[in-house]
């Protein structure tokens, strides 16, 4: 049996019992498919996660990558997976058929990659990024680029990335040095990129780069940048290959986890000879790349939150059958099962709720993308899209964060086993180290979170999100249940409010003050939002719980771990409110040389 491990049973509660995502057919656009149809895409996609990418994580681990004179050989296995991923229709599961997509509702793209992620992390990056990068062609390129490369890209048999960081301009890319140079009606690319994900492999016969570049001649800063499509290897306008194009790999990183996932520096033109095209406007780069920018920022929050997914479910394994230790109270004799130690059933139990609580919140925004980007124009689609532009960094960071912590503590609930790599929960704790300081680390996006997120728009990102939690809980007030933990969170959510507001004064009155605490108001956002979707769950499940018999336990979990989480998890989140609005200026006036 494999290292991946999911309750399916979670995954359609989520999407069928709380988000009701059938009403997505409703919408035109997928005015030709039911839930039905969806249901099978989510059950395809945990078949294809278990039969054919599961096996890819131990072999990635054990095998990893060889670097030799420029080129990146994977373990052969992952290039056979990488056209059948293409092939079978999962890279362009959520695209338009016109370039070989699926017609599938936005949200099954993240749905998908929960699964495809947790199978094989190292693995997945690349088509998801093939997919990214395919879509900023067919979003921003001109129908020759969206012909020459999107469908081979879509299918499998290209694959692609995204070029932004280099050696002095990593978060700060208003000063990359990247140059394009005009030549008749494409340009010739000069620079090296830094940290590319599967930047150079042997998957496919091409690689298609979407780099960030300086006119020569444009405007300094972010005004000044344009995208560009660079292929690895020249393709001419029948579609098929020419020569070399003039980008090399000068090395790939040695890293902490992902062994199987190559981070490379390329360079690009170091022969005056690598050619690229103009994709979107001139001095535009910047804003067409944070297309891919956003949905690699939510993608990261699923890889935490699904990597936390099968750490959970294999210490629930392990738990169940390790024999260890006698019952603390004498209910049984002999040796126990360590599920039956309180402090072993309190770890399970704040990693399920962990769980619960991230892969709903994650499918509630991608539910929330369709509604933004599929509406007709009005007040409703306003909404969607504050809803999304608030809660992806929290999104991002906050399930990156906290995913580590429950594979952390699925490995301390093993014990000493935990540690070795007779199981994958050491291997699950180092890939997902790098998904907060991925696509720009977590403490920039509590600054995106708590600045621009707070102002844009006349403050409506802010207060679409209040609107949410405020409305739920006068709606659920009085539940027989939850009615307390509900009441509890209205009355720390109405803090987290007045502390918001104040932050966003020291915004411009005080900012290094304001810097100083972001980060812990972003994970206040975050344990409020966890909060109010396991609530949200327990509700629904409410009244299935109250049924006799053992198929009543699934539902009596859904209310037990809501209030579990909302009692263990509230009171600490005022505590970091209040911390967020201290005068205390230590962090800014302790003297360089005192730390």
């Amino acid at each position: 049996m494999g290292h991946f491990k999911v309750n399916q049973k979670d995954i359609f509660f989520i999407l069928k019992d709380q988000l009701n995502y059938g009403r997505l057919c409703t919408l035109d656009r997928y005015k030709d498919l039911n839930e039905k149809t969806l249901d099978m895409m989510v059950s395809e996609a945990i078949s294809f996660a278990r039969g054919v990418l599961d096996p890819l994580n131990e072999i990635g681990e054990n095998q990893g990558l060889t670097f030799n004179n420029g080129r990146v050989l994977c373990p052969p296995e992952f290039k056979k997976a990488f056209r059948q991923y293409g092939a079978d229709g999962w890279t362009a599961a959520a695209r338009d058929p016109e370039y070989g997509g699926q017609g599938f509702p936005h949200m099954m793209r993240i749905v998908v990659n929960d699964m495809m992620y947790g199978a094989c992390q190292a693995f997945n990056m690349a088509p998801s990024l093939t997919h990214g990068a395919a879509h900023l062609i067919e979003s921003f390129g001109g129908n020759d680029l969206k012909k020459r490369f999107v469908p081979k890209m879509f299918n499998g048999e290209w694959a692609g990335t995204m070029c932004l960081t280099e050696s002095n301009a990593g978060s700060n890319l208003a000063d990359i040095q990247t140059t394009a140079y005009r030549e008749g009606d494409h340009f010739k690319i000069k620079g090296t990129k830094v940290f590319i994900s599967w930047g150079e492999h042997d998957l496919t016969d091409n690689i298609i780069h979407l780099v960030l570049a300086r006119i020569d001649g444009a405007p300094a800063g972010v005004k000044g940048i344009s995208l560009f499509v660079v292929p690895k290897v020249r393709v001419h306008a029948d579609g098929t290959l020419g020569e070399a194009n003039d980008v090399v790999c000068g090395s790939i990183e040695k890293k902490l986890g992902l062994h199987a996932s190559p981070t490379a520096v390329l360079n690009f033109g170091a022969a005056d000879g690598c050619i690229g095209y103009l994709c979107g406007k001139e001095n535009n780069g910047l804003a067409h790349m944070f297309q891919m920018m956003n949905a690699a920022r939510i993608n990261t929050g699923v890889s935490g939150m699904t990597l936390a997914g099968t750490a959970y479910r294999n210490a629930l394994e392990y738990a169940r059958e390790r024999i260890q230790g006698r019952d603390v109270a004498g209910r049984k004799e002999g040796g126990v099962a360590i599920i039956n130690h309180p402090d072993v059933r309190r770890m399970l139990l704040w990693m399920k709720a962990m769980v619960d609580g991230m892969r709903s919140m994650i499918y509630t925004g991608a539910y929330w993308i369709d509604m933004f980007l599929e509406m007709s124009d009005g007040k409703e689609k306003d909404h969607y899209q504050n809803l999304v532009d608030f809660t992806t960094p929290i999104i991002k960071a906050y399930c990156s964060e906290m995913g580590f912590r429950v594979c952390e503590t699925a490995i301390q609930c093993l014990g000493g086993y935990g540690f070795c790599k007779d199981y994958p929960l050491e291997q699950y704790l180092r890939d997902a180290k790098i998904m907060s300081l991925y696509e720009g680390t977590n403490g920039i996006q509590s600054m995106d979170l708590m600045g621009r997120k707070m102002t844009i728009r006349d403050g409506g990102p802010f207060n679409a999100f209040k609107s949410e939690i405020d409305q739920f809980c006068e709606k659920h007030r009085e539940h027989a249940e939850l009615g307390d933990k509900v009441q509890t969170l209205a009355g720390v959510a109405a803090r987290l409010w007045e502390a918001a507001g104040e932050m966003k004064h020291r915004l411009t009155a005080d900012p290094l003050q304001w810097a100083s605490y972001t980060y812990p108001a972003l994970m206040a956002f975050g344990e409020v939002a966890m909060t109010w979707r396991l609530l949200d769950m327990a509700i629904v499940a409410y009244p299935s719980s109250l049924k006799k018999g053992k198929e009543s336990d699934f539902y009596k979990g859904k209310v037990m771990q809501a209030a579990f989480f909302a009692d263990m998890t509230l009171p600490h989140t005022l505590a970091t409110i209040g911390t967020c609005c201290r005068h205390g200026r230590e962090i800014i006036e302790i003297p360089d040389n005192a730390f």
